[in-house]
């Protein structure tokens, strides 16, 4: 049994092999030809629209070395192992359908051959070094180089105006202030943070590079003054460095959104956010236990004999957790005095209180401010530098107090009265409408600060 089943294996093993040889040796027969050697060579190519000339060297200096180019991909090259021989290369920048066949004829008449062709370009080679140069009258140059590449540059333009503007929206003042989008975006979620810190700024950059080496390419060709470059090393290392950063901050970024220590909790119902327990939370319970106990009693009502939650309160609380906050609580109660049938009525009761609990004391000071301007800015308040400073008041144990009350300044402010206060790694923010001073409960709070 066990002589049969080797048997069998071996016929499988042999199959496979034949299989597998054929298949290799089928990859080897480019546009016809014929197979000059038993394997290939993949390289990675990291030149560019704008890296043509540089690109020609490179696959030039292949030739030398034996390498002879059979398949051109968007990043992989297929090379043949052969005899070093002294080959010329020129790159068209279109692709090769856009290319008439009687011009591609013409180069062949010339002694040029064509390659294969890109999504970007095509590529022709030569072993005749009598061979006239292709591509250098001034129809060919227009038709090509200026048109083609003059589109990249604008493509380019466009694309790194919109990640600029994408940054400057979500992040106030970082092209001026790049260190401040740390701690403007300090509660958003880690891959956000990873996003824009890394992501947007090194794709800015790359871009802006791109965007000089398209606008020097025109403008050289208009002027006639584009030398054939001799070099290509320095241009694909730089290139080759850039594109495997890009490459470990995508994979980075893919990796720690799986593995993020980030979490994000919300209540659904009334039942789950009165389970919730956190210590360091100003509950509404606390804030206001007559009023509390009143709001308590009604949160459910009957309908069809089943207790459901009250419709004419919203309660609930919301626990999240990011790279740069160890947590952020809040408890948010909206309670209002009827129901319309087109909607729902003014609240006449309203409190919410967020605690933004920080990896260190400094990011919390640095996250203050941005969030400061912005929760007034959401909830309404007509707000200026003189009327920030003017809030702020001192209180015995905290690094920062400030408490702002609705006036005719103010449209429609959501809230009529909030609280901002820091102590240490701890920022609270305190949002209420109601009976009660929100200032006279300053102690309340920075007890549990």
């Amino acid at each position: 049994m066990a002589e049969e089943f080797l048997t069998v294996l071996q016929s499988v093993a042999s199959s496979y092999i034949r299989m597998k040889s054929a298949d290799w040796k089928r990859a080897l027969v480019m546009h016809g030809g014929e197979v000059m050697s038993d394997k290939i060579k993949q390289k990675t190519c990291y030149f560019d629209l704008s890296d043509i000339y540089q690109e020609q060297n490179w696959l030039e200096d292949m030739a030398k070395k034996g390498l002879l180019l059979t398949y051109t991909g968007y990043f992989i090259y297929d090379f043949e192992y052969g005899e070093p021989v002294e080959r010329r290369y020129r790159i068209l920048p279109e692709k090769r359908k856009k290319i008439e066949q009687e011009e591609l004829d013409i180069y062949e008449s010339c002694g040029w051959t064509c390659v294969r062709g890109t999504h970007a370009t095509t590529v022709f080679y030569t072993d005749d070094q009598s061979a006239p140069e292709p591509f250098t009258d001034a129809i060919s140059e227009r038709k090509y180089y200026v048109k083609r590449i003059g589109l990249a540059l604008i493509t380019s333009t466009l694309m790194t105006f919109t990640i600029l503007m994408n940054i400057m929206l979500n992040a106030k003042g970082y092209i001026f202030n790049p260190v401040d989008l740390y701690y403007q975006i300090a509660d958003k979620p880690s891959p956000i943070i990873f996003i824009y810190l890394v992501m947007m700024p090194t794709l800015a950059l790359f871009c802006l590079m791109i965007i000089s080496k398209y606008a020097t390419f025109v403008w050289r060709l208009k002027r006639g003054s584009y030398n054939r470059v001799k070099g290509f090393k320095a241009r694909l290392f730089a290139n080759m460095i850039f594109t495997n950063v890009m490459i470990m901050l995508m994979v980075g970024m893919f990796a720690y959104t799986v593995f993020a220590p980030d979490r994000h909790t919300t209540t659904s119902s009334f039942k789950e956010a009165l389970a919730y327990k956190d210590a360091e939370l100003v509950r509404f319970s606390e804030f206001d236990p007559a009023t509390w106990d009143e709001v308590r009693a009604n949160m459910t009502v009957k309908n069809d004999n089943k207790d459901v939650d009250n419709p004419a309160i919203t309660y609930e609380t919301s626990y999240d957790r990011n790279v740069m906050m160890i947590k952020m609580s809040s408890e948010d109660l909206e309670v209002y005095s009827r129901i319309d049938k087109d909607g729902v009525s003014e609240p006449k009761l309203m409190y919410q209180v967020q605690l933004y609990k920080a990896k260190s004391a400094k990011i919390a000071a640095h996250f203050m401010p941005s969030n400061m301007e912005e929760e007034l800015y959401y909830n309404d308040f007509a707000i200026s530098n003189k009327r920030i400073q003017n809030m702020q008041f001192k209180y015995k144990g905290l690094d920062y107090a400030a408490y702002i009350v609705a006036s005719e300044k103010d449209e429609a402010p959501f809230y009529k009265q909030m609280l901002f206060l820091r102590k240490g790694n701890k920022y609270v923010v305190v949002a209420y409408s109601g009976p009660i001073d929100l200032k006279s409960k300053v102690g309340l709070f920075a007890s549990k600060m």
